[in-house]
C-alpha cells in the first residue's frame, strides 16, 4: 500500500493470492488502452506463456445506475483463478480508478466481488470523506488532509489537518487495562492535565448510547504571562476553539476519542462522532 489523495495503490492478500487491488490517480486515463494492458497481463504470464485464463470485456460487472457520472469499462476472467475488474474516469472529481477482485475457481466469489467494487468511490459525498484503517472508520470534511498517524498494540490514531485546524481520532483496545480503577472522566483528566496548548473543562455525558466525556475550551494565547505590549494584539486575534468527545463502548471493549482545534464554531466533532460505528448491532 502506498500513495496519497492524488495517486496510490492498495493491495489486499490472503494466504493464497491477491484478493483486491486498487489504483487511483488525480487525472483521467485512456480506459481502452489500460484495459488492453490488463487483459494482456491476465492472458500472457510474465514468461510470455498462456495462462489458461479466459477474459471477457463485454460482461456486466457494475451498472451505470450504481456508478453514475463515470465513464466505465469492465472485464472478467475465468480459469484456475477467477475475477472481475473495473476502470473508470470520474466526471465529478476528475480522478481515475482501476480495481479488481480475485477468487479461486472453487469459491463462489462473484457476488462478493460485485459488492466490493460497487462500494468503491473516488470522492466524498456532501463535503465529507471516509477515513478508515484497521476497522476504525469515520467521516471528516473533504478538505482535511492526513497529518500523521500512530499504530501500536491496543492503540490507533489518525491526525488530520486543514490550514491551522486539526482533527484527531483515536481508539484504544482492552479498556480495563487503559482505565485501571479510574472512571472515564478521571482518565480524560489525567490524560490532559499537563497540556499547555489548551484550556478546557470536561463533564460527563452520554455519547453514542455509552458513558462518555465532553470537553470544550480554547487554545492558550501564550504559554506564560501576557506581555503588556502584546495584549492588544492578543485581544484582537481570533479564538481557536478546543472540542473533544471520549466514550467507552463495552460491546467492543474499546475506548474512542475525537478531538479538534478549530478557528470557528462548528459541528466537526459531532459529525465525526456520529459517523463512527463503535459496535455492530444485531
Amino acid at each position: 500500500m502506498g500513495g496519497d489523495r492524488k495517486s496510490g495503490y492498495l493491495r489486499v492478500d490472503d494466504g493464497y493470492m491477491p484478493r483486491l487491488q486498487v489504483k487511483w490517480s488525480a487525472k483521467h486515463i485512456d480506459l481502452a488502452r489500460k484495459r488492453k494492458e490488463y487483459v494482456k497481463q491476465l492472458t500472457v504470464g510474465k514468461r510470455k506463456r498462456p495462462t489458461g485464463l479466459e477474459v471477457k470485456t463485454d460482461a456486466k460487472v457494475l451498472s451505470k445506475r450504481a456508478k453514475p457520472k463515470k465513464k466505465l469499462l469492465t472485464y472478467v476472467w475465468r480459469g484456475p483463478q477467477c475475477g472481475m475488474g473495473v476502470l473508470w474516469n470520474c466526471e465529478v472529481c476528475g480522478r481515475a480508478l482501476i480495481a479488481q477482485v480475485s477468487w479461486r475457481a472453487q469459491d463462489e466469489g462473484r457476488e462478493i466481488a460485485q459488492e466490493v467494487l460497487e462500494s468503491l468511490d473516488d470522492h466524498g459525498i456532501g463535503g465529507w470523506e471516509t477515513w478508515a484503517v484497521d476497522g476504525l472508520a469515520f467521516l471528516a470534511p473533504s478538505d482535511f488532509e492526513l497529518d500523521g498517524w500512530k499504530r501500536m498494540t491496543r492503540y490507533l490514531e489518525l491526525r488530520l489537518a486543514r490550514d491551522k485546524e486539526t482533527l484527531k481520532v483515536a481508539r484504544w483496545g482492552l479498556v480495563p487495562l487503559v482505565l485501571g480503577d479510574r472512571t472515564l472522566h478521571q482518565w480524560f483528566q489525567d490524560e490532559n492535565r499537563r497540556r499547555r496548548d489548551v484550556e478546557w473543562r470536561a463533564e460527563q455525558a452520554e455519547i453514542r448510547g455509552h458513558r462518555g466525556v465532553v470537553a470544550r475550551g480554547e487554545r492558550r494565547r501564550f504559554a506564560g504571562a501576557l506581555r503588556k505590549r502584546a495584549a492588544h494584539a492578543v485581544r484582537r486575534s481570533p479564538a481557536v476553539y478546543f472540542d473533544a468527545r471520549a466514550w467507552h463502548c463495552p460491546e467492543s471493549n474499546r475506548l474512542y476519542l475525537v478531538e479538534s482545534l478549530h478557528g470557528r464554531e462548528g459541528e466537526i466533532v459531532s459529525g465525526v462522532v456520529d459517523s463512527i460505528i463503535c459496535h455492530r448491532e444485531d
